[in-house]
């Protein structure tokens, strides 16, 4: 699948640790586990660990249909995000040497919560993709479809980093 995601519009200090390619991008969406979604809330910004899956440029998660998620992306649905895979932290002889290698991506997007139950539904089908690769459709447990929100956030921005590999970043 070749994602169609939208680039981040600041320039990046290092530009060598920059991941430009879709395919890329594609497997570091494809291979974090979790999605930290940042929402607005005061008096500082609030960060949440999720379930994900996307779909070309679209990002699926999903919550309970009330609580502190729910009320903060009702009162802004603009929200911020990252993610990350093959983390190793390498350690350094001294302090301050220490480096970590992995693969990055952060962006922004703009939250909708779903309402149609066959959009909600194939908003879990393609969180459930992400963890389940057999290919077999997701059998959902009795009455848990009518207690889940399914939030899709259109992504508006996402930039791509490379940490810590020497060379140039492979496609």
């Amino acid at each position: 699948m070749k994602p169609k995601l939208p680039h981040h519009p600041r320039t990046m200090r290092r530009a060598e640790s920059e991941v430009t390619s879709p395919a890329h991008l594609a497997r570091i969406l494809d291979a974090a586990p979790v999605l930290f979604l940042g929402l607005k809330d005061t008096p500082a910004p609030c960060v949440i660990p999720v379930c994900f899956g996307w779909d070309k440029d679209t990002l699926f998660v999903h919550s309970a249909l009330t609580g502190a998620k729910m009320d903060l992306l009702r009162a802004d649905p603009v929200v911020g995000f990252s993610l990350c895979t093959d983390v190793t932290v390498v350690p350094g002889a001294a302090a301050c040497t220490f480096s970590v290698q992995a693969q990055s991506i952060v962006g922004t997007g703009r939250a909708r919560i779903l309402t149609d139950d066959k959009e909600r539904a194939q908003g879990l089908e393609i969180i459930m993709r992400h963890y389940d690769r057999s290919g077999e459709a997701p059998v959902f447990a009795p009455g848990s479809f009518s207690r889940t929100c399914v939030i899709a956030i259109a992504v508006l921005s996402l930039r791509g980093r490379q940490l810590g590999r020497p060379g140039p970043i492979q496609a």
